[in-house]
């Protein structure tokens, strides 16, 4: 059995909550137009980069990420709460990087499914060994980097406000207009949270 490759590039910025947030007002001011949006945050500098290349490196993380989102989903990012924003670009991260989507859905989601409401590193130790069995890119990767992804996996988990300092899960209260638009696009993508699936 073949699976596909894990990308991993997540963990050279984590959620990108500020700059993504950037990202789909400019994407809204140009009326869905992707290159315009780009064009315009270069252009004006939005993301107060300090270089170009971190500037164009950022941007085509996020557009990756974002652009898996639907036009509802993104107006939404753009205009709603910070918990919503939050979690908008956590399920786009989920979509975008299959390990992270593998790790929401089977061991964040288990987790609260089965009432154990404390996740940490160790959680994702056991999660990345067991998928390494799998995943070349998982089994050959440097202890250093291996370290790098548990760190910044936490990290996310954190930053989208789903775990707590002290690891403790914390399912989100999503706003009726996310459940909606998330239902609008695929009821399979709640599995990313942990929450019940919506009736």
């Amino acid at each position: 059995m073949v699976e596909t490759r894990y990308v991993l590039s997540f963990s050279a910025g984590g959620l990108l909550y500020h700059e993504s947030i950037v990202v789909a007002e400019a994407y809204a001011s140009a009326r869905g137009d992707w290159d315009r949006a780009i064009d315009d945050i270069k252009g004006g500098n939005l993301l107060q980069s300090r270089t170009v290349s971190t500037t164009k490196r950022k941007l085509s993380e996020m557009r990756k990420r974002l652009q898996l989102l639907t036009d509802r989903e993104m107006s939404l990012l753009a205009t709603g709460s910070r918990l919503d924003q939050k979690l908008l670009l956590w399920l786009a991260c989920c979509l975008r990087y299959q390990v992270l989507g593998d790790f929401a859905r089977d061991v964040l989601r288990g987790k609260y499914l089965q009432m154990d409401l404390f996740i940490g590193p160790a959680d994702v130790e056991r999660f990345l060994e067991a998928k390494a069995v799998w995943h070349d890119e998982l089994e050959n990767l440097a202890a250093s980097t291996r370290t790098k992804l548990q760190t910044v996996m936490m990290r996310m988990l954190r930053e989208s406000e789903m775990v707590t300092d002290d690891g403790v899960v914390l399912p989100p209260m999503m706003s009726p207009e996310l459940q909606s638009a998330i239902s609008n696009d695929s009821r399979d993508h709640f599995q990313f949270f942990p929450v019940a699936i919506p009736q």
